[in-house]
């Protein structure tokens, strides 16, 4: 027989503010924060939790705004520039993929535009500096902060593949044996080289390419090896 030897809660309810609930929401996980889940996590009433936040959304738009704001990206200090956007592209996806249900808020403009203006405003700068027009520093910036943001919600996709048992390799095997042998020799191939175009390690090696490509296309000094 089991004894449940905590003790019940008395005096005053938890002083509860909005970043205490979006802690909450990160401490439970995004994809499970439900708002009775996180009411219970914050030891207050369903009521009580609603009278901070209407619903759901709210829920994970503070929690957005949180990961993002406790642990802001990398700004520009004067390092080489490629090392400074690959830390960024970097950034950007180690917040969002660690809670994939973010990747919805974020694109959909649950940060406040003021804050993502501003952080725009510096890195155009910073990259003017570089030598660059104000349009090419806006190409290679957003250059980058698409291929960060694309490579989260790829990530993201094939993960909901995977958990339905249609992972990478299972989807190309699929294909290749409704074809004839000589078919697709390619997709054959990375098939057996157990290819992963979704981890880290593809996601550096692209970034890679585009920052040569940056430096290539605009004479800018080549990324350090």
């Amino acid at each position: 027989m089991s004894v449940n030897n905590a003790a019940p809660r008395r005096g005053r309810p938890p002083r509860i503010d909005q970043s205490a609930i979006a802690a909450a929401v990160l401490e439970i996980g995004t994809e499970n924060a439900t708002m009775r889940r996180v009411a219970e996590h914050l030891g207050i009433s369903l009521p009580g939790l609603y009278h901070h936040v209407k619903n759901q959304h709210d829920l994970l738009r503070l929690a957005t705004v949180s990961a993002l704001t406790n642990s802001p990206p990398p700004r520009y200090a004067g390092e080489h520039w490629a090392t400074w956007l690959r830390d960024y592209a970097s950034y950007i996806r180690t917040v969002l993929a660690a809670e994939p249900a973010l990747v919805e808020k974020f694109v959909s403009g649950a940060v406040g535009h003021d804050v993502e203006m501003e952080y725009t405003a510096e890195a155009v700068e910073a990259l003017a500096a570089q030598g660059l027009s104000p349009s090419d520093a806006l190409a290679v910036w957003a250059s980058v902060s698409t291929m960060a943001v694309g490579s989260v919600t790829e990530a993201h996709r094939e993960y909901l593949y995977s958990e339905s048992g249609q992972p990478w390799l299972a989807r190309i095997l699929a294909l290749t044996a409704k074809r004839s042998p000589s078919e697709f020799p390619t997709l054959r191939a990375i098939a057996k080289s157990g290819d992963d175009p979704f981890g880290d390690e593809a996601f550096q090696h692209r970034i890679t390419l585009l920052m040569t490509g940056i430096a290539t296309h605009y004479g800018l000094p080549p990324e350090p090896a």
